[in-house]
């Protein structure tokens, strides 16, 4: 709802992006006034992609370690469903 409050006072009222009033809204919490789509549809569901996301961690992995992750990922994916891994595709 910050984001949203944000955006219309950026688009309807003109406040810069930088501004006191933008600023106020959205700092406490470091938010950008940018609407993420996967929030905006997966929120109603209780589902929370900062969260989901651990950044740091995701820093200390090494390319191959991510890439068996993602295989080991897919593999339960086939396993629970054969045609799962071509609609995530």
């Amino acid at each position: 709802q910050l984001v949203i409050a944000a955006c219309r006072q950026i688009y309807k009222k003109h406040y810069g992006i930088d501004s006191t009033v933008v600023e106020a809204l959205l700092k406490p919490e470091s938010w950008v006034p940018t609407p993420n789509i996967l929030s905006d549809h997966m929120g109603p569901f209780g589902f929370n992609i900062f969260i989901a996301l651990v950044v740091d961690l995701l820093h200390e992995f090494e390319l191959g370690v991510w890439h068996m992750l993602l295989v080991h990922l897919l593999r339960i994916l086939t396993s629970l469903n054969k045609d799962s891994v071509h609609e995530l595709d």
